[in-house]
């Protein structure tokens, strides 16, 4: 009887040392600012020029895989599916690799065949080969046949 009045006894000094704590809110006016090291070095231009109203669409239509300013954000095309023009899923994106010289992504590593990444094969395209569609990553030409008859990709260091 005398532990369980010790823990309830700890619990209530817990709660009542937390209670500051937890109540507190932030009321800030000033804009967060990065820590240091972490300050973007590109420099952003803006144009006067509108896109024309096809390219808005498109832009609007790919949110999911772009940024304001129309970059690619590879975080959303890594474990993307990939379609063909035919509307059929024929793998989806296990990683993207770029360029040592000039940091462009460069080949996409697409995952072929298997069953929930269980018996699925590993091929490499060049990145140029994908299209972003409709909020959808779009292959041309491609079916499942064709990427399964590639060589298989394989990492040298991972």
């Amino acid at each position: 009887m005398a532990r369980h009045a010790s823990i309830g006894t700890m619990l209530a000094a817990t709660a009542l040392i937390s209670w500051p704590v937890l109540a507190q809110t932030t009321t800030s006016t000033s804009p967060a600012t990065p820590p240091a090291g972490m300050t973007s070095s590109r420099t952003m231009t803006t144009t006067t020029t509108r896109p024309a109203a096809a390219e808005t669409s498109s832009m609007a239509s790919s949110s999911k895989y772009f940024t304001a300013d129309h970059q690619v954000r590879v975080s959303k095309v890594v474990g993307a599916s990939v379609y063909n023009d035919q509307n059929q899923s024929v793998g989806s994106v296990d990683d993207v690799l770029m360029s040592d010289n000039d940091h462009k992504a460069a080949t996409a590593v697409i995952s072929v065949g298997g069953f929930l990444g269980m018996g699925s094969k590993l091929v490499s395209v060049p990145f140029d080969q994908l299209k972003i569609e409709n909020d959808r990553l779009v292959m041309p030409g491609a079916t499942k046949a064709s990427l399964e008859g590639m060589p298989e990709y394989h990492y040298t260091n991972a």
